[in-house]
């Protein structure tokens, strides 16, 4: 292992499952790709996006009070990059890359016809994180696709490795570390053998 103290980066982390953030502030419509997102909570259901305020989005969310998180199979990485590539301030991303969107139920933010899952997010909180703004949705709908699910998910995501890269899952590689086997090993353990 390299032990350095600061990176100019910090992308050690990733791979990270890219979504595509969607706000909206009266009829002015924008999206972007994120790979900093993440639950927080299931009661009451949160979901967290870090955005930087250079961003049309943040604006927006910031205005409007509501977002939708939207998340894209792999086919769709292209469109990931393309629109994390470009600003909403200088084209009109709908447009441009034929993005299709259909009506929120509770919010007035549009959902991606096309991704497999869409969070629907009011604004509860927000803070300055660094050069990122952590924004707090409160989740009040979710559109899904059945055929994406069974117990666990079976599409395959958009998964961002940081530099421009995009992978996805290989689930022929699939382990399943069930409660069972944790059982199994802690009584092995404990017993000495």
């Amino acid at each position: 292992m390299v032990f350095v103290e600061t990176l100019q980066k910090y992308n050690l982390h990733y791979p990270a499952n890219v979504a595509l953030i969607c706000s909206m502030y009266e009829e002015r419509i924008n999206a972007m790709a994120a790979a900093w997102h993440t639950q927080l909570s299931h009661d009451p259901p949160l979901y967290g996006v870090s955005i930087s305020p250079k961003r049309l989005t943040h604006d927006l969310i910031l205005s409007s009070k509501e977002f939708t998180v939207n998340f894209i199979r792999y086919d769709q990485s292209r469109l990931a990059s393309f629109v994390g590539k470009t600003s909403g301030r200088d084209i009109d991303k709908l447009n441009v890359f034929e993005i299709n969107l259909t009506s929120g139920n509770k919010v007035k933010v549009p959902i991606l016809s096309d991704c497999y899952a869409a969070y629907e997010c009011k604004l509860v909180d927000f803070r300055r994180t660094g050069d990122h703004t952590f924004f707090i949705g409160l989740i009040v709908g979710v559109h899904y696709d059945p055929n994406a699910f069974t117990q666990v998910l079976n599409v395959q995501p958009t998964l961002y490795l940081g530099s421009d890269n995009y992978v996805t899952v290989d689930f022929s590689t699939k382990r399943v570390h069930d409660e069972k086997q944790v059982k199994d090993y802690l009584s092995k353990w404990v017993q000495g053998g």
